[in-house]
This record gives C-alpha cells, sequence and structure tokens, in this order.
C-alpha cells in the first residue's frame, strides 16, 4: 500500500514537473534553452530535474504523454470481448487519450508543434513510439493466438495513432477522436490506394 502511494505521488510530480518544463520550452524556444534554464524556471535544482528525466527532450515528450496510461496497459484495463477486432479494442482503449485531447487542445496541439519543428524532440518521440508499439504488441500477443497477426496488428495500430496524431493537430475544428476513426478506417483501406501518376 506504501509503495502505490509513494508511485503514485512520484507520477503526479513527474507530470508538474513536465507540464511546466514543456510550458517553459513552449515560450522560450526549446532549442534555445538549456536543462539548467528549465530547472531555474521551474524552481527546482538541475539534481532534481535529472531525479525525474534523461534530458529536456524526455520531459517535453513526457508532458505530452503524461497523465495517460500506455496503449498496451490501456488495452488491458479495457478488457475487450474474445473475438472483437483488434483496430475496434485498441480504438476503444484509445478514450483515455481521447478525452485528454478534448480537454485541453489547445496546450496539446501547441506541444505537438514543439515537437514537430525540433529533429531532437521528434527523435525522442520515434524511440518511446517504438517502445509504445513494442509493449502493444505483447499486449495482443495475450490475446492473439497468431504471432504474426499480433505483430501486424500492433504496427497498423501504431501508424493509425500517429496519423491520427497528424490529422487533429492539423485541423483545429477536428475532435481527436473523429480523427483517430478516420486514421484507422485510412490505414485499413491502405491497399486500395493506387498511384496517379507516371
Amino acid at each position: 500500500m506504501g509503495d502505490n502511494i509513494r508511485d503514485r505521488g512520484r507520477e503526479i510530480l513527474t507530470a508538474e514537473l513536465a507540464d511546466a518544463a514543456a510550458t517553459y520550452c513552449a515560450e522560450a524556444g526549446f532549442d534555445a534553452v538549456t536543462v539548467d534554464d528549465i530547472a531555474r524556471a521551474i524552481g527546482i535544482s538541475r539534481a532534481t530535474f535529472f531525479r525525474y528525466f534523461t534530458s529536456k527532450e524526455a520531459a517535453v515528450v513526457a508532458a505530452v504523454r503524461i497523465g495517460r496510461l500506455s496503449i498496451a496497459d490501456q488495452l488491458r484495463q479495457a478488457q475487450p470481448i474474445p473475438g472483437t477486432r483488434v483496430v475496434d479494442a485498441v480504438r476503444a482503449a484509445m478514450q483515455p487519450t481521447i478525452d485528454a485531447a478534448h480537454a485541453t487542445p489547445e496546450l496539446l496541439r501547441a506541444r505537438l508543434k514543439m515537437i514537430a519543428e525540433s529533429s531532437a524532440l521528434r527523435a525522442r518521440l520515434a524511440s518511446e513510439r517504438s517502445e509504445q508499439r513494442a509493449g502493444l504488441e505483447q499486449a495482443l500477443l495475450e490475446r492473439v493466438a497468431d504471432p504474426i497477426g499480433a505483430c501486424a496488428a500492433a504496427h497498423a495500430s501504431m501508424a493509425a495513432i500517429d496519423l491520427a496524431w497528424s490529422i487533429w493537430s492539423s485541423d483545429e475544428r477536428m475532435e481527436f477522436g473523429a480523427a483517430l476513426d478516420r486514421a484507422f478506417a485510412l490505414v485499413a483501406d491502405v491497399g486500395s490506394v493506387r498511384l496517379d501518376h507516371s
């Protein structure tokens, strides 16, 4: 019980520090600031910063995903009914992420824009997405008998999720849930896409 409370307390503090760091970086310019600048701005020491994050890139990317379980854990918590299509199970498991995007769309879009404009942040996000895909594949292997099918479903699902973020971040009128539905449909229908020009 005590360990769970301590872990939860650390998660909350990590979320608060990541949020403050990302806000500062967005205002000051990510490439223009150092870890020392960030630590000073958010009121902690350099040593404390590195107790929670390995780099300034890690802090900013954490602010985008913080407060939400991994996709794999969301899928496990959702406990989909046997026979459900994997894409539908993953889409349903994304509901907490949809809710988070609905709650603070302007803030999240600004942070995604900051990541898109920084090669270091894009690389950090890509590394994390690779870990998320591996975790999702493992979660699917717990429910899918075909290992190759689970692998393909994990890759396709992550492609759809990444596409959804791209669609959503470029259209302020769109809800993230709608972007996710569109992205899953596009990925599912990719076999019908044909070349227009020689």
